[in-house]
């Protein structure tokens, strides 16, 4: 084999190699913005209870970390598909970095936030979210190959991740007094039952989250998207929808979450309302 030939063979292993790297290091990275986000929770925790006039906003940094890792986890998906590099590797690997990203973290960042004022149940809520969070990504792994090419079944864990994310951001937005007269009206209503929402309201909603991971209920996957498919009025609500999350992303990403978690839960009734109309 001629030198020239054998270089370009072994320049053409190198870039394969590199091709099949670069989804596990944006897997790597949705790691470590789940380990980070578990060490501002803590940090934030503890500077609270040593210190009850301190001034700092806590556990928005940990908040974040997990929406980064969110994106994170929707490009190392992309990039595996688009560059034909999807392994076994690669999917227990994204299991793996999503367990701690998505199952620990928001279980510990909502724990510190709200739930730690109730012991009892708030450990207990937390314990059901993370096996909850293990039971879905484990059966994602088995059925993505089968049922799951344009639809997820039950609550994808970024999803419930993110809801949980940002409520801690919402509850912690201290810049929505310079917002419009809606915002204004939203977070003085939040403001003053903030009480009942968070000895209540997160409580429930966070055991609806988790169980809703586990359940069968169907809810829409963006994997399948494609122009051809796009219907005509996508693009002014794009739009709009971006508007909103520059404008109040606190707010927005919350409401939009809290739609995605109900659309499923209504398309679920409508379809079993359906189905009996049907029998009858």
């Amino acid at each position: 084999m001629s030198t020239s030939r054998q270089g370009t063979i072994e320049g053409g292993a190198k870039f394969r190699k590199s091709i099949y790297l670069l989804p596990n290091l944006f897997t790597a990275a949705n790691m470590i913005c789940g380990i980070l986000a578990i060490t501002f929770a803590i940090n934030d925790s503890l500077k609270i209870s040593l210190d009850a006039e301190n001034r700092i906003v806590p556990f928005v940094i940990s908040a974040r970390f997990i929406l980064v890792a969110i994106v994170l986890d929707f490009l190392d998906g992309r990039l595996a598909r688009a560059t034909g590099t999807t392994s076994k590797f690669g999917m227990e690997f994204d299991s793996m970095s999503d367990l701690v990203s998505f199952g620990m973290a928001p279980a510990i960042l909502i724990y510190l936030a709200v739930l730690r004022y109730m012991p009892f149940w708030g450990i207990s809520i937390t314990v059901l979210y993370v096996v909850c969070a293990a039971v879905r990504l484990a059966r994602f792994n088995v059925q993505a190959t089968i049922e799951e090419k344009d639809h997820f079944m039950g609550l994808p864990s970024p999803a419930a991740a993110g809801l949980l994310a940002s409520y801690v951001l919402l509850s912690h937005w201290e810049g929505w007094f310079s917002k419009g007269a809606l915002v204004k009206k939203l977070m003085s209503l939040y403001g003053e039952n903030m009480n009942y929402v968070e000895s209540i309201g997160i409580p429930i909603l966070t055991v609806i989250v988790a169980l809703v991971m586990v359940s069968t209920i169907r809810y829409p996957s963006l994997k399948k998207w494609k122009t051809g498919t796009v219907k005509a009025w996508t693009f002014p609500v794009v739009v709009l929808v971006l508007f909103w999350v520059f404008y109040a992303a606190e707010l927005t990403a919350f409401l939009l979450l809290t739609f995605y978690l109900l659309y499923g839960l209504a398309h679920l009734v409508t379809r079993k309302g359906a189905d009996r109309l049907r029998s009858h």
